[in-house]
């Protein structure tokens, strides 16, 4: 349904528009963050400290004292629980011209001995204003009222919403229907409205996100022909190596090669740690499919990434080409070219790969490194490219067996647990405060020394409210500091992709001593030479992604250590920092993410194209999800309820519902 049916201001149009709302379905599923509950307990119960509303009857004058510029403070007497209580608020200059007598509603805090501190006030009865009230997330200039407001307005029309969930699975979970449930989590009459409503909508997100997902594994083909290769030439490469594979990538190795010779498509998921090994992997499974004839592409996230892949396999000795979008015209229409005709049978590239204008002559496997960084539709746009094609995954986010399953249906998942020789695990240490002061001397005397230091924040522009320094400040600050002794430079997301590639390839060949970035070097090229990192503000990352920032600095031989700045005070955020001080291992990282943080920092739904689940947890809710997967079969089977379907489908065509 269109916003417009709402009659809203061309003001409040543009703030939802802000907000990524565009449909009366998009705004209710706007759901509160969080609930203020309003109660206005008897003043005997009051201790010092505690929040406070009530009603009072001014009884005396108020003045105001000036404080300065702009400043001010007024204070007033009320009759409130039969007490005389002083009220002081800031800044309300005005309060002065209330009248002796009149009746107002106050919110603050009390501070013991009669007094409180008012954070607002209002002259509405305090009866009308007690209960739960719902807190949304809103952009800069748009009010929680304005917000409640439109929401309230959005519910009126709940009732024209066409139900997704089949009244049988409906009433076999004793679920509410879509109109209430919008209306108890929007203007709940109690905590019970609350549960109720997201138990409803929880199993609305889980049931649809799988009928979609097994839609689209049911359209695709699931056997194809089988690839013939020499096995044994893939033992002989691997012996070839100037050293030796690991257990876990031997044994990955053997099961892709499994997955090319058999009929059925091959769908795999290969997760590690950084550094463990999975673009050789990666590398010996393109090796059996050029073996067989086929061709593969190789999709990297980054350009100088896809360059980083593109020179190592080229000194391995293997016939593979480089595609991306900064190559000279004349060049990409020759390698355009040669893949339509079957010349090249190996390539590495970026996003370039999507295009259109790219066409094989017999595609036969796709691997995608870092594979959340892309979204659904853009691995299929890929896939589509070849009949039958193989695909394998690369992760260095682990995701636990359970939720893989829950997302990818019946993927296969490889995991490497184990680290090549003489790579040595990096030293991690908390530093309470966001100042490198510190660990200073040490990181100066590695750089003396010849070595390179990452040091990684999270905002590229100042955030006053969240106390967040940016990129850009901290890297003005070190130059001020720092200049004359070290060669610093700074890199985000903001800037072009040809200078982020020209930083990192510098930053590489040691031009730089250190390199003030935001997380854009998650995913980057290696620099053997660079063992120190420092991070800002480390309390506002996953452990996760903490953890994958810190393997930059584990890819040479000597020892890499990876300081964890934070001023922040919150007791379990300290915890999970120096809980990563003992944890080295990614798989264990991420089961303790998902326990204490939830799936959204492993999983990066965002940017992913994985479902941006909103009350569904991936942790908490496996009963559920699993019920999800038995319902979704069934409806798909039965194909009886046609309106769900006919929304599945045009999720499916313009996936929408992933990217």
């Amino acid at each position: 349904m269109e916003l417009k049916k709402l009659k809203l201001t061309a003001r409040r149009m543009e703030f939802l528009d802000k907000l990524g709302i565009h449909s009366i379905e998009e705004l209710l599923k706007t759901y509160p963050y969080r609930y203020e509950k309003l109660e206005a307990k008897p003043f005997s119960e009051w201790e010092e400290k505690d929040t406070v509303c009530f009603e009072g009857l001014i009884c005396n004058q108020a003045r105001v004292v000036r404080l300065g510029k702009n400043r001010s403070m007024t204070k007033f007497k009320v009759i409130s629980w039969d007490e005389e209580l002083e009220i002081t608020m800031f800044n309300r200059p005005w309060l002065q011209q209330f009248p002796f007598g009149s009746t107002v509603s106050i919110f603050g805090v009390y501070n013991g001995n009669y007094k409180v501190t008012a954070t607002n006030y209002n002259l509405k009865p305090i009866k009308e204003q007690l209960g739960i009230h719902p807190v949304y997330s809103v952009v800069e200039g748009l009010k929680q009222k304005e917000m409640q407001g439109m929401i309230l307005k959005a519910l009126e029309h709940a009732n024209e919403i066409t139900e997704l969930v089949p009244d049988r699975y409906r009433q076999k979970y004793r679920l509410l229907d879509s109109a209430t449930a919008y209306r108890y989590i929007h203007a709940p009459e109690n905590e019970d409205q609350i549960k109720q409503a997201v138990r409803t909508l929880k199993y609305q997100e889980f049931l649809y996100f799988q009928c979609v997902m097994q839609s689209m594994q049911d359209k695709e083909i699931k056997v194809k022909e089988k690839k013939v290769f020499d096995f044994s030439k893939i033992e002989e490469w691997e012996k070839s190596l100037p050293y030796s594979l690991t257990a876990d990538q031997l044994s990955t190795i053997d099961a892709i090669c499994k997955d090319l010779a058999s009929e059925k498509i091959m769908f795999r998921l290969v997760q590690g740690d950084v550094g463990c090994g999975k673009t050789m992997v990666a590398v010996a499974a393109m090796y059996a499919c050029h073996l067989s004839k086929y061709q593969s592409a190789f999709l990297a996230p980054t350009e100088i990434l896809a360059r980083q892949h593109y020179l190592n396999m080229t000194k391995m000795g293997f016939p593979i080409q480089l595609y991306v979008s900064s190559m000279p015209a004349k060049e990409k229409k020759q390698i355009l070219e040669d893949l339509k005709t079957g010349k090249i049978s190996m390539v590495v590239g970026t996003h370039a790969l999507f295009q259109e204008v790219v066409e094989f002559n017999k595609l036969g496997l796709v691997v995608v490194d870092e594979q959340q960084r892309f979204g659904v539709k853009q691995r299929r746009s890929l896939l589509e490219k070849g009949k039958n094609v193989d695909f394998l995954m690369m992760s260095a986010t682990p995701i636990p067996r359970t939720y893989a399953h829950f997302l990818y249906g019946d993927m296969d998942i490889s995991s490497i647990h184990t680290l090549p020789q003489g790579r040595k695990l990096v030293i991690t240490k908390y530093i309470a405060g966001n100042s490198m002061g510190p660990i200073l001397k040490s990181i100066l005397k590695k750089i003396e020394e010849g070595r390179q230091c990452y040091v990684v924040c999270p905002a590229i522009e100042d955030n006053e409210e969240l106390g967040l320094r940016s990129v850009t400040s901290i890297y003005e600050g070190m130059c001020k500091t720092l200049g004359e002794r070290v060669k610093i430079a700074l890199l985000h997301g903001k800037m072009s992709g040809e200078e982020k590639e020209t930083i990192m390839s510098d930053f590489k060949d040691k031009k730089y001593d250190i390199l003030v970035s935001t997380t854009v070097i998650e995913v980057g090229i290696d620099v053997a030479n660079a063992n120190q990192m420092v991070i800002y503000d480390s309390h506002r990352f996953g452990l996760s992604t903490l953890h994958q920032l810190r393997g930059r600095v584990a890819r040479g031989s000597e020892q890499g250590s990876c300081y964890l700045l934070s001023s922040s005070k919150d007791k379990q955020a300290i915890e999970r920092l120096q809980k990563l001080e003992e944890l080295k291992d990614g798989f264990e990282i991420s089961q303790y993410d998902l326990m204490s943080r939830g799936p959204g920092d492993i999983l990066g739904v965002r940017q992913s194209g994985l479902p941006n689940f909103i009350l569904g947890d991936l942790n908490k809710d496996q009963a559920m999800m699993e019920a999800c997967i038995k319902d979704a079969k069934e409806i798909l089977e039965d194909r009886v309820d046609l309106y769900l379907l006919e929304s599945i489908q045009k999720s499916i065509e313009t996936a929408q519902y992933f990217d």
